[in-house]
């Protein structure tokens, strides 16, 4: 008999998981101020590095963004169906999980930081061309794509998709404000990439849960433990 999975299930999963690592993260910032250590847990739990387990959770969730969208893509072909916003936006993904893995934007930052001098809060300069794209993508695509979808959907894209851009940009922002070369651990910088991760991780578990909703909901997949999805 098989194992049935809902939406919400996984969206609690995450949201577990999501608090865990958050008292990772805090964890290892209390463990830094009280002893100064920067090893072991510290980097393997520290938001604000990477390589390590929250960097993990994230590439991963956003990698099975994509594989569900393209999953998608694929029904809505089949069914004869438009499909190539989808299949975009999937390619979206893609590039997100890509660039969480091996920090693009980091180095885009670094780029544009040294050729230009930004400091303040255009430190972390990256937010300027991926900011420039993100508008052009809503205003250009995501706009028309959201009138096509279900209410149930829309609301949840944009509730995701808010609180995903306010912690990856907004607090970035927020944080180049209060960068402190001299001190990268004070307790303000410390509590800013707290939310912006959190928000992130967040942002990405109601979007997980929305693709999920609109799987089962509009497309009437059945998603459960097997090789398998029934389609009915």
């Amino acid at each position: 008999m098989p194992l049935k999975s809902t939406p919400q299930r996984v969206l609690n999963v995450l949201i577990m998981l999501i608090f865990a690592l958050v008292l990772g993260n805090i964890y290892s910032i209390l463990n830094y101020h009280y002893t100064g250590n920067t090893k072991g847990l510290f980097k393997l739990l520290n938001f604000d590095l990477e390589n390590n387990i929250p960097t993990y959770y994230s590439v991963i969730t956003l990698f099975l963004c994509f594989i569900l969208l393209l999953f998608i893509t694929y029904v809505r072909k089949k069914a004869g169906l438009s499909y190539y916003l989808w299949f975009i936006l999937s390619l979206c993904f893609l590039f997100i999980s890509f660039d969480e893995c091996i920090e693009i934007h980091e180095r885009v930052a670094v780029f544009l930081r040294d050729k230009f001098a930004l400091t303040g809060i255009l430190y972390y300069a990256w937010v300027i061309p991926y900011g420039i794209l993100l508008m052009v993508f809503a205003l250009v695509y995501y706009f028309k794509f959201l009138l096509k979808l279900p209410r149930k959907t829309q609301r949840l894209f944009l509730a995701s998709g808010f609180i995903y851009v306010i912690g990856a940009i907004g607090f970035e922002l927020l944080a180049g404000i209060f960068h402190n070369p001299l001190n990268k651990m004070n307790n303000t910088t410390s509590i800013l990439y707290t939310f912006e991760e959190s928000l992130e991780m967040i942002g990405i578990a109601l979007f997980i849960y929305a693709l999920l909703l609109y799987i089962t909901e509009e497309l009437k997949v059945t998603i459960s433990m097997q090789k398998t999805a029934s389609i009915h």
